[in-house]
């Protein structure tokens, strides 16, 4: 079984590959900028006996740049069972202050970046089934003050989502989203002490999430123990409102 993630190199990402590794699946990940973190991620996972994962460098805002990632992919794996949209960023800004290039690449990076992965991996699936696992946020449902292009990119993916998972059923491809909360990622780094604790008081656990909290649930719905869900919204968030 081979899985593709997208921005793998770092985060929560990260965690997803090494854990779809452990469970026995080929990974093929992406990053843009990360080559180090890439680069040691295949070291670690890989031996001299055994290709577990790769990684290879895109620009997941670039349609032809996703295109060539999954062709790659094929060539070296020969097929795509499991995909991963997990690449994304933040930008935090009030709307009026925000400029157009900081909207774009935020959509580009968070949202045509699912619609492109999608595009090219769907083709590789319809014959056999599968699984897609689409990484959104709790801000994509509930929406954040200062993160107007961060909500409404992560609301878009719950959007496809629901539609995509009604178009590619009747092939036996599941499509789920995982919303996720505050999780301990250098994404959320820039949040200061007392923006963490503020976030910690609206989380019933009371506590920021781990990123292997997440993988764990990327490994469920890529596996045959979630043959009958589809189509839904799953939060990893701690109980966060």
């Amino acid at each position: 079984m081979v899985a593709v993630v997208t921005g793998g190199a770092k985060g929560i990402g990260r965690k997803i590959v090494e854990k779809l590794v452990e469970d026995g699946y080929k990974v093929a990940f992406c990053y843009n900028t990360s080559e180090e973190q890439a680069m040691e991620l295949c070291s670690n996972l890989n031996s001299n006996s055994s290709l577990n994962c790769i990684g290879i460098k895109c620009d997941v805002r670039d349609s032809e740049n996703v295109k060539n990632f999954i062709e790659e992919v094929i060539k070296v794996f020969g097929q795509i069972d499991i995909v991963v949209n997990n690449a994304g960023i933040a930008n935090y800004n009030l709307l009026m202050d925000m400029q157009v290039k900081e909207w774009k690449n935020v959509m580009s990076t968070n949202l045509d970046s699912v619609f492109y992965t999608c595009k090219y991996c769907l083709p590789y699936m319809l014959n056999k089934g599968g699984s897609i696992i689409n990484i959104s946020s709790v801000w994509g449902v509930y929406g954040a003050s200062m993160e107007v292009a961060y909500s409404a990119s992560k609301a878009g993916i719950i959007g496809l989502t629901k539609a995509l998972s009604q178009e590619v059923g009747s092939a036996n491809i599941r499509v789920n989203c995982i919303a996720c909360g505050v999780i301990n990622t250098d994404m959320n780094k820039v949040h200061s002490q007392t923006t963490i604790d503020e976030l910690i008081d609206k989380t019933p656990l009371g506590r920021i999430g781990k990123t292997d909290e997440v993988a764990d649930m990327v490994v469920y719905l890529a596996s045959e123990k979630s043959k009958f869900i589809t189509g839904q919204v799953i939060e990893i968030s701690g109980g966060f409102r």
